[in-house]
């Protein structure tokens, strides 16, 4: 069987994650809670069995690389702090090497989901995007919520003022949600709005896989985290929070490839 060249540059990234996973290299304190290696090599390991016959099935080692992802957001955050030489104490300190290994296990999933993605069926019907919308306001309504004193679920460290940066994220969210699913989105320049979908989707879920999946697994023994599980509130304000992070994010997915495939030339 002859391999494309979508799948050949699949297996390269997917073989560089393997070694760079399994490479002795040491990590920073803020990487507690990230996927542990040995799921990076599995997800990778697995992928690139769908990656020579792709199957819907596929999309668990999809999670698990969006799992192995989840993390590049605070690197990347970190890294512009060390880059730039704005003071900021231990956020300008990045595990480089840990990056690397993020940012090559998302592009591995994304090249294994462009594989798999002529196989995924999305449900017809805007109705994704206005879940997306509605998830949206999650996040930061309960920020808005605990800085106006609210107590229910709230950190028992909480101590941030007016989410403004949460209010942003609201807006730009649900400008973007309504975007792939309202007439007036087809205004706008197609690239735009399909950079603008596949970026947010990427960033919500491996953000939210990272503390989802992280926490569960926590739960079960096979990993340490930064999550206190003697403290029920804390799990159920990951849960929540975090939680609508993911499907958050999973919601602005199947809205951008609902969206790629009707706006299609």
């Amino acid at each position: 069987m002859r391999l494309q060249r979508l799948q050949i540059s699949a297996l390269s990234v997917l073989a560089l994650v393997v070694a760079l996973a399994l490479a002795p290299l040491p990590g920073l304190p803020y990487t507690m809670g990230f996927a542990p290696h040995w799921v990076t090599v599995l997800a990778a390991g697995v992928g690139a069995v769908f990656v020579v016959r792709p199957h819907p099935a596929g999309l668990l080692p999809v999670l698990l690389l969006l799992w192995s992802a989840g993390g590049l957001v605070l690197d990347v955050f970190r890294a512009f702090f060390a880059l730039t030489g704005i003071p900021a104490g231990e956020f300008a300190q990045v595990d480089w090497p840990g990056m690397a290994l993020r940012g090559l296990s998302l592009a591995g999933c994304a090249l294994l989901g462009a594989l798999l993605l002529p196989r995924i069926r999305v449900p017809g019907g805007p109705w994704l995007g206005y879940a997306a919308f509605a998830l949206g306001f999650v996040y930061p309504l309960a920020k808005l919520y605990w800085s106006a004193g609210g107590t229910l679920l709230r950190p028992a460290d909480y101590g941030e003022g007016f989410p403004y940066g949460e209010t942003i994220m609201l807006v730009i969210g649900a400008v973007g949600s309504l975007a792939l699913v309202q007439r007036w989105g087809r205004s706008l320049p197609r690239r735009l709005v399909l950079a603008g979908g596949w970026t947010g989707a990427a960033m919500l879920t491996t953000m939210g896989a990272m503390s989802v999946l992280g926490t569960f697994s926590q739960l079960l023994g096979l990993t340490q985290g930064p999550v206190p599980l003697s403290e029920p509130a804390t799990v159920a304000a990951v849960a929540v929070v975090y939680g609508s992070w993911l499907l958050f994010g999973l919601a602005v997915a199947g809205a951008t490839l609902s969206y790629q495939r009707t706006t299609a030339r």
